[in-house]
């Protein structure tokens, strides 16, 4: 096996843990201020069990952290953690970098321009 930069280790190691596409939109949801399970079911329209599988590993990750809505309550949120906050930034490039490049054919850039 050939050795990784630390850089590319890190940036693997970064996509590893959020680069499904379904972790990603339930995090950029959760920016938006969805907290609870059936609301980012509506909004995402995603299955219960992927849901439900995406956000258990973002509490792993300590990305989201699971607590009641309020003392006592039965009912449980999801509330971005300090370190999830900090992929806010980016998160929000990839979106600004998608809304730019969605639907536009490649194009070959001349040697001289890289």
């Amino acid at each position: 096996l050939m050795r990784k930069p630390n850089d590319a280790c890190s940036l693997s190691g970064a996509v590893d843990q959020i680069g499904d596409g379904w972790m990603m939109l339930i995090l950029w949801t959760s920016f938006e201020g969805v907290s609870r399970f059936d609301d980012y079911q509506k909004t995402l329209g995603v299955a219960r069990n992927i849901l439900s599988n995406r956000l258990r590993r973002l509490v792993e990750l300590g990305i989201l952290e699971k607590r009641p809505v309020h003392d006592g309550a039965r009912r449980l949120e999801y509330r971005v953690t300090e370190k999830g906050a900090e992929l806010r930034g980016p998160l929000s490039d990839l979106r600004r970098w998608g809304a730019r490049w969605e639907g536009v054919a490649p194009t070959l850039v001349a040697a001289a321009q890289r």
